[in-house]
């Protein structure tokens, strides 16, 4: 039996009862049996059994007693804080049970980055439901990867994620495509629900439930919902006399049809002037919570560029829209009048709440409620972040917690469409996939794609570029690098990081560096700003680069005497691109997969990712082996074809314009040996690095670094 004897002082600052007091001044034994796990403690005078021990347990013993103080000191100050919890709350406590609650409280939570105790969340992710009068293209896919790459990184924080997507088939489109076709609108909507479907999985978009509006548990709770708006008196029988958008389904007033010209703002096409009975939902009721959600809750909508759009129009003042339709059939009857169908808008809002049975008795789904963000395109922001929050008032049920509407994806500087070719279909879609891989296409789409207010121009050139940059250059070439190296000199095993590399290595507090970076990447998740979570792991990545170049590992192998320097910086190389690779996991989660594979990123598939970015992970002595993550590939063109082949003559006018660092490569390779190949490669990495950056050759860092460029070309050593 060992025992660690722990000393507890108060704060003079702290007020608890005395009983605790006493308890935290006593010496306090922790007994750790030999035979079981099963751990107890005791008060005593005597250290008699932790002396029986001391040469054979010193080490031991010092761990563990750096462990009880820290389990207890944390213990102690929980309780502490909890609340705030008055004196007397503490007149029945005892240290166990201290110690009992704040294990509990830590195994049903995740650490941050600082070891703090992160609570669980529930957390609802949402894409539109997707109409089936459309074959899938880059939006929908884009749209789901962003959603997707939410849900994936709040699945790492161990948070319970319900991720939902689904179609929108009723209306009058749906209706009419169908006849054309000589089908039915459910024969319809059953064939395309099921591509859309396909395209979410063959996309690896991880949700957890389609939801199909022509779904028995839809229509149902649907007509439950609008039934109790009737009773309410939120929704009434009306007449309409207006303008009316058949694109997008959605009537105009006289004032608002004018300011767009008696055209669709979504599709430009004329809109139609109709006369019609509807029922109608009084969102006018709702304009000052509408309009001081909107003002007041700088996080409901994102980002704040629609906010500004969306008050403009609700500062106009609200109409009372209509909600249900007689030109048509398809669609859900209007509770206790059939000749109505519920207007398709309203329909489909509806699913992100009876997807998970709010209209129902006891469905454990309803847990997730309300949503933590929508995401969508800006088109519909309007519908999402004015009349839902509406009716969701109306309804009594909690508002989402975020809107994100992001921008369009065009080409050219023109918005994408079919009438001028420029649509980027799933058959295009599907090329650029295969060619630069599942993952390598969805970072391009994650870091490219018009998640903020302004639109993204699609152009295979700048596919290419991002792939061959930030994969294959930077996190494919280090990480092939640096294993590489590690198989070489270390036989594939992890070396031993005995030495301390902050003293050996000025300005590199790998710790530090990664510590930031992590938390960077975690705060950028967190606001769905995907392209700078990326952009931290890329700095980190980057780093390693110089950090090689200036270590000059190879070097460091060819001496014996250096051979612990020379694990020491492998060492913090690994685990750098260890931390990296997990913070790309939600961007990269086939990669990042395959890399744990040949090199243990993480200790288990339940650590959370503030756990796996702390420094240490890697284990020195575990076997690992070389990876290639990203192959080089050539360009394609716009619709997703390969290049035709350039004739002799251009081929050789392309190839004097091609790149320094290729031209370079080419003349070395003859002269040096790989070693040096590798100093003299990854030197002019940096250089365009910094260059890319916006610095140049007058940049004292810059022109240092060209200088050693020459220096380690003129080399003759080699």
């Amino acid at each position: 039996m060992l025992y660690v004897r722990v000393i507890y002082l108060t704060s003079p600052t702290t007020t608890i009862n005395k009983r605790t007091t006493r308890l935290m001044m006593n010496s306090v034994y922790y007994s750790y049996p030999t035979t079981t796990a099963t751990r107890s403690f005791r008060t005593s005078s005597s250290s008699s059994a932790a002396a029986q021990q001391q040469q054979q347990q010193q080490r031991r013993r010092q761990q563990l007693h750096k462990q009880s103080f820290s389990i207890l000191t944390k213990s102690i100050n929980t309780r502490l804080m909890i609340g705030r919890r008055r004196t007397s709350d503490f007149k029945n406590d005892s240290l166990s049970t201290i110690m009992t609650e704040a294990t509990q409280n830590n195994n049903n939570s995740s650490n941050n980055i600082d070891g703090n105790a992160r609570t669980k969340k529930t957390i609802m992710v949402t894409t539109p439901i997707y109409y089936v009068n459309d074959k899938p293209h880059i939006g929908h896919v884009y749209t789901s990867t962003v959603a997707d790459i939410y849900a994936r990184y709040k699945r790492l924080q161990n948070d319970d994620v319900f991720f939902l997507t689904g179609t929108d088939e009723h209306g009058l489109k749906v209706e009419q495509s169908a006849e054309k076709r000589k089908i039915t609108p459910k024969a319809l909507a059953d064939e395309n629900s099921a591509i859309f479907r396909d395209v979410m999985k063959e996309n690896d978009i991880s949700f957890d439930d389609f939801i199909r509006t022509t779904d028995e548990r839809h229509t149902k709770q649907v007509q439950s919902f609008v039934e109790k708006l009737l009773k309410t008196g939120d929704v009434y029988l009306g007449k309409f006399e207006g303008w009316y958008d058949e694109g997008q389904e959605e009537y105009y007033t006289e004032t608002k049809a004018k300011e767009n010209n008696y055209e669709s703002p979504i599709s430009g096409k004329p809109m139609v002037r109709m006369e019609e009975e509807n029922y109608y939902f009084k969102l006018s009721k709702y304009q000052d919570k509408v309009k001081q959600l909107l003002e007041t809750n700088d996080s409901f909508l994102t980002p704040k560029e629609r906010k500004n759009e969306l008050l403009q129009r609700v500062n106009d003042g609200l109409n009372d829209v209509p909600i249900s339709r007689t030109n048509f059939t398809w669609g859900i009857p209007m509770p206790g009048d059939e000749k109505h169908v519920i207007y398709v808008w309203i329909d489909a809002l509806m699913n992100y709440i009876t997807a998970i049975g709010m209209a129902e008795e006891n469905n454990e789904k309803q847990k997730y409620w309300p949503a933590s963000v929508h995401v969508m395109a800006k088109e519909i922001s309007w519908f999402h972040a004015v009349i839902w929050p509406a009716v969701l008032m109306a309804l009594d049920l909690p508002i989402p917690s975020r809107v994100h509407a992001h921008g369009f994806w065009i080409r050219e500087g023109r918005k994408m469409s079919k009438s001028l070719g420029n649509f980027v279909d799933l058959t295009v879609l599907n090329k650029f996939s295969n060619h630069y891989g599942m993952d390598g296409f969805r970072y391009y789409l994650a870091t490219e794609g018009p998640i903020g207010a302004q639109d993204a121009n699609f152009a295979s050139s700048r596919v290419q570029e991002v792939y061959g940059t930030d994969l294959v250059n930077t996190f494919g070439n280090s990480t092939s690098r640096t294993t590489a190296m590690c198989e070489k000199y270390f036989d594939g095993f992890i070396p031993e990081k005995s030495n301390d590399a902050t003293k050996m290595f000025k300005g590199y507090n790998w710790k530090s560096i990664c510590k930031e970076e992590a938390a960077n990447a975690i705060r950028a998740y967190e606001n769905l700003e995907l392209n700078k979570a990326t952009q931290a792991a890329m700095r980190i990545i980057t780093k390693v680069d110089l950090f090689i170049t200036e270590t000059e590992p190879f070097r460091m192998a060819k001496d014996p005497n250096e051979r612990e320097n020379l694990g020491c910086v492998l060492y913090q190389c690994l685990e750098a691109l260890r931390i990296a690779a997990c913070i790309l996991e939600p961007v990269l989660p086939n990669k990042v997969k395959e890399m744990h594979e040949s090199l243990p990123l993480y200790k288990s598939e339940t650590q959370p990712l503030t756990e796996r970015v702390v420094w240490g992970g890697l284990q020195p002595g575990m076997k690992i082996s070389k990876l290639a993550l990203f192959p080089r590939v050539d360009e394609l063109n716009e619709n997703g074809e390969n290049k035709e082949t350039e004739t002799a003559a251009a081929a050789e006018i392309i190839a004097n314009k091609k790149s320094t660092e290729k031209k370079t490569k080419t003349k070395v390779e003859k002269v040096y040996s790989p070693e040096t190949q590798a100093l003299i490669d990854a030197q002019g990495q940096l250089i365009r690095s910094m260059k890319e950056s916006g610095r140049t050759n007058e940049d004292l860092e810059v022109a240092e670094a060209v200088k050693k460029l020459k220096e380690l070309k003129a080399s003759s050593s080699d």
